[in-house]
């Protein structure tokens, strides 16, 4: 896993673009995932459908289970595993399994897919380039993210 890490941040670090895209993705599409699912609920909200407890409960689910085990398990980050410069420019210490963007994303492209397939999709995308983005800026482990989207799966199954 180390030379996993040390490759692709420093692969990073040596392409300024590459960078560049990665950081403003990790910054900007969680922030787009909630405008658009606050858009969504509202349309929801408006048109007084009956899904507005489905499409919130299970998004907050997910959320207070990875809050748990992410306090429970309390897991170092790659980057502070490795002593390397996250490229997304954070500096937070442990609590790295699961990740609670991913988990969230997933969860809420799953749960608005079922509802409106056309923002669903968005939502999708935007989670798979969340998921992405934070194995490739050096804050979680796959094994984070997939437990995330695991996570997520369940809860919006169930």
């Amino acid at each position: 896993m180390k030379f996993f890490y040390t490759s692709i941040n420093k692969f990073m670090w040596n392409h300024s673009f590459i960078k560049s895209c990665v950081h403003f993705a990790s910054k900007f599409c969680p922030y787009v995932v909630a405008i658009f699912y606050s858009l969504f609920l509202l349309k929801i909200f408006l048109n007084k459908s009956g899904s507005m407890l489905v499409l919130t409960s299970e998004p907050i689910a997910v959320l207070i289970i990875t809050v748990i085990l992410r306090i429970i398990i309390d897991r170092k980050r790659p980057s502070e595993k490795y002593d390397l410069t996250p490229i997304d420019g954070s500096r937070k210490k442990g609590r790295s399994f699961p990740s609670i963007h991913v988990a969230l994303s997933v969860s809420i492209a799953l749960a608005v897919l079922h509802y409106g397939p056309n923002m669903g999709l968005l939502l999708s995308t935007l989670a798979g380039t969340i998921t992405i983005v934070r194995l490739l800026s050096g804050v979680h482990y796959i094994t984070d993210v997939a437990a995330s989207i695991i996570i997520a799966f369940v809860i919006n199954i169930i």
